[in-house]
C-alpha cells in the first residue's frame, strides 16, 4: 500500500467556492457545549457535526484543518452530510462508508426527546484504507479537492479502525441522548421560569390596574394610567386607548403610553379604519405583519403589528384600546394578546361602572340645582347667587393648587351653602329696610338649617363645612361658631369670600350693586381679619372687571346639570 505523500504546493478546491458551515440563527439545545466536547472526540479521530431537525447545520468540531477545510470547499460533502441529517431517524445507530472505497467513515446519531425529533450528530472518521495514494486520490477526485494540499491536513488526523467506528457510535449515542436530555431538561426549566416571570408581572400589572378601579376617577385618567403601566411593563412600542366624544361631536380623545413616534392624527386614522371593519365589541384582532395588507399601506412607515379591542356601552362603540408594535420588532405573541384582552375586558367594565355613576351624578346634581332654583325662587334679587358663588369658589380653589376632584367639591358646597334659607321667612328673606336684632338672629340660623338638612345624606356629609361655617371671621366675629383663624375649615374660607364679593356686586333688597372697585377696596381692607389673605391676593390678582362680567353672563344661562366628579371623594376640610 502506498502511503499518502504529504508535501507540495498548491490551491484547496478546483471549485473555488467557500460555504461557512453552520448558520448562527440555527437553536440547538446542545448547541452551545457542543465544540468542548466535540473537541475531545476529534482527538480519537472522529469529526463531529451537529444538525437541527430540519436538517440544517447548528454546530460542529473545531478546529480540525482536514475536515474544517474539505467541509468549507466540498460542496458534495455538505450535501453528503444534510443529506444523512436529514434521513437520520432511518438510518438510526448505523455506521456507513461516507463515500464508496475510500476509507471513510460516517456514524449517523439521531437525536429525540419524548418522542420527538431533535435533530442529529454526524461523526466521520478516516480508516487506514484512507492512506493508500489510489484511495485517497479517488477521494480527491470526488470532491474535487487538490491532492497535495489536502494531503498536506492528512497527518494531523488520528486514524481509526472499522471497529472503533462501531463502538464509538454505540457511545456517543447513549452520551449524545444523555447531553440532549440534560439540555432539554434546562430549557424546559428556562422556558418555565421565564413563563412563571412572565405571568408574575402580568398578574401585578393586572393587580395594579385593578387596584386603581377601585375609586371613581374621569375615564381619561383610568386610561392613561392602564397606558402607562402596561407600555411599562411588557415590550410593547405603544399602548393607545381612543374615546369617542360623549356628547356625540367634536374630536376623540387620544391617550398613550410607550415609545411609539406617532402623531395623534395617525393613531385615530388606524382607529377609525379599524372599527368600521372590525369584528365586533368584546373581540381582540390581531394584524400581525401589517405591511402585507394592503388597506394599510398607508402606515407602512411605522406599523408592523397591533392588537385593537372594540370598547362599547349598551352595543354601541365608545373607543379602543390598542396595543401596537413591538420595540424589538417581535410579532405580537399569545402573551401580549392575552395582557391586552384581559386589560381592555376588565376597563369596558370599569368604564360602564363609571357611565353609571355619571348618569347618577347627572340625576343627584340636576335635583340639586332644582332645589337651589327653589331657594334662589323665594328672593329674586338673590336669584343665581348660589351658582356664583358655586363657581367663583371652584375658580380659587383651582388657583390654589387644589387638584380638580376637590375643586369640584367645592363647587358642589357653594352651590348649597344657602341651603339654609329654605327655612327662613320670605318675610325676612324680602325685607328690604335694614333687619331688626331678632330678624337678623333668625337669618344667622340658615347656616346650621343647612347642615341639618344635609346631616342625613351621607354622600354630602363633606360638604357641610362650606355650608355651616361660610359666615365664620377669621377674627373669631362670625356666625354660627365663632371659629378663629385656622379653625375656620377651607370650604367656610373660600366660599366665604366668594359670597361676599357676588354680594358687593349685585343688587340686594337693601342696596343697589356696587362697584367692582369697591369690592376689590372691601376685601383688602379686611383681608386677615374676615377673609382669609392668600385667598384673597388670589382673587385682587385676577382682572375683576372680566371675572365680575363672567359671573353675570353665568346666572343668565340655563342651569344644567354637568358631570362633576366623583360622588364618593371628600375633600380635606382642613386643607
Amino acid at each position: 500500500m502506498r502511503r499518502v505523500r504529504t508535501g507540495g504546493r498548491g490551491g484547496l478546491s478546483r471549485e473555488g467556492r467557500t460555504i461557512i458551515a453552520a448558520d448562527p440563527t440555527v437553536r440547538h439545545e446542545l448547541a452551545a457545549g457542543f465544540g468542548e466536547w466535540a473537541a475531545l472526540w476529534s482527538r480519537l479521530g472522529f469529526w463531529l457535526t451537529l444538525w437541527d431537525e430540519h436538517g440544517n447545520p447548528a454546530a460542529r468540531s473545531g478546529p480540525v484543518p482536514f475536515w474544517d477545510t474539505l467541509y468549507l470547499h466540498s460542496a458534495r460533502l455538505r450535501e453528503r452530510l444534510h443529506h444523512a441529517a436529514r434521513g437520520a431517524r432511518q438510518n438510526e445507530g448505523r455506521t456507513t462508508e461516507l463515500e464508496p472505497r475510500t476509507g471513510t467513515r460516517l456514524a449517523t446519531i439521531p437525536l429525540t426527546y419524548r418522542h420527538r425529533p431533535r435533530g442529529a450528530v454526524l461523526g466521520c472518521a478516516l480508516t487506514r484504507e484512507f492512506l493508500d495514494q489510489e484511495t485517497f486520490a479517488r477521494f480527491c477526485d470526488l470532491h474535487l479537492m487538490d491532492r497535495e494540499a489536502l494531503g498536506r491536513l492528512v497527518s494531523g488526523v488520528p486514524i481509526v479502525e472499522a471497529s472503533q467506528v462501531e463502538a464509538g457510535a454505540h457511545i456517543l449515542t447513549t452520551q449524545m441522548q444523555s447531553l440532549l436530555a440534560g439540555g432539554a431538561a434546562r430549557k424546559e426549566m428556562e422556558d418555565l421560569t421565564a413563563h412563571l416571570g412572565q405571568a408574575y408581572e402580568e398578574l401585578n400589572l393586572i393587580y395594579r390596574i385593578s387596584a386603581g378601579m377601585t375609586g371613581l376617577v374621569r375615564p381619561i385618567q383610568h386610561l392613561e394610567r392602564i397606558c402607562r403601566e402596561v407600555a411599562a411593563a411588557t415590550p410593547l412600542a405603544g399602548m393607545v386607548a381612543v374615546l369617542e366624544p360623549t356628547d356625540g361631536s367634536g374630536q376623540e380623545s387620544v391617550v398613550r403610553g410607550g415609545s411609539l413616534a406617532v402623531p395623534d392624527s395617525e393613531v385615530l386614522r388606524l382607529y377609525r379604519q379599524v372599527r368600521r371593519s372590525g369584528d365586533g365589541q368584546g373581540v381582540v384582532r390581531v394584524v400581525n405583519h401589517a405591511s402585507e395588507h394592503p388597506e394599510f399601506a398607508w402606515a407602512r412607515d411605522w406599523l408592523r403589528h397591533f392588537a385593537f379591542y372594540d370598547l362599547s356601552r349598551k352595543g354601541r362603540a365608545v373607543g379602543a384600546i390598542v396595543a401596537i408594535n413591538r420595540t424589538d420588532a417581535e410579532d405580537l405573541g399569545s402573551y401580549e394578546i392575552q395582557l391586552v384582552t384581559t386589560v381592555a375586558e376588565r376597563s369596558a367594565a370599569f368604564l360602564e361602572t363609571l357611565s353609571l355613576y355619571d348618569d347618577l351624578e347627572h340625576l343627584f346634581l340636576g335635583m340639586l340645582h332644582a332645589l337651589v332654583a327653589s331657594i334662589d325662587a323665594k328672593d329674586p334679587y338673590t336669584c343665581g347667587h348660589s351658582q356664583r358663588v358655586a363657581w367663583l369658589s371652584r375658580h380659587l380653589s383651582a388657583r390654589a393648587g387644589f387638584e380638580e376632584e376637590s375643586c369640584r367639591r367645592v363647587y358642589l358646597s357653594g352651590l348649597l351653602h344657602d341651603i339654609g334659607k329654605i327655612g327662613i321667612s320670605e318675610a325676612v328673606l324680602r325685607k328690604t329696610g335694614r333687619l331688626t336684632n331678632s330678624e337678623f338672629e333668625e337669618m344667622k340660623r340658615h347656616p346650621e338649617i343647612g347642615a341639618r338638612i344635609l346631616e342625613g345624606v351621607p354622600h354630602v356629609s363633606d360638604l357641610i363645612p362650606g355650608v355651616l361655617y361660610h359666615h365664620e371671621r377669621l377674627d373669631g366675629r362670625g356666625y354660627p361658631a365663632g371659629l378663629k383663624g385656622a379653625e375656620v375649615p377651607f370650604l367656610g374660607r373660600v366660599i366665604g369670600l366668594a359670597d361676599a364679593f357676588d354680594a358687593i356686586t349685585t343688587n340686594r333688597t337693601y342696596r343697589r350693586a356696587q362697584l367692582v372697585e369697591v369690592a376689590a377696596a372691601e376685601i383688602r381692607r379686611c383681608a386677615g381679619t374676615q377673609f382669609d389673605p392668600e385667598l384673597s391676593e388670589l382673587l385682587l390678582a385676577e382682572d375683576l372687571h372680566a371675572l365680575h362680567q363672567h359671573l353675570t353672563e353665568l346666572s343668565r344661562q340655563p342651569v344644567r346639570a354637568q358631570p362633576l366628579g366623583a360622588l364618593r371623594h371628600p375633600l380635606g376640610v382642613d386643607a
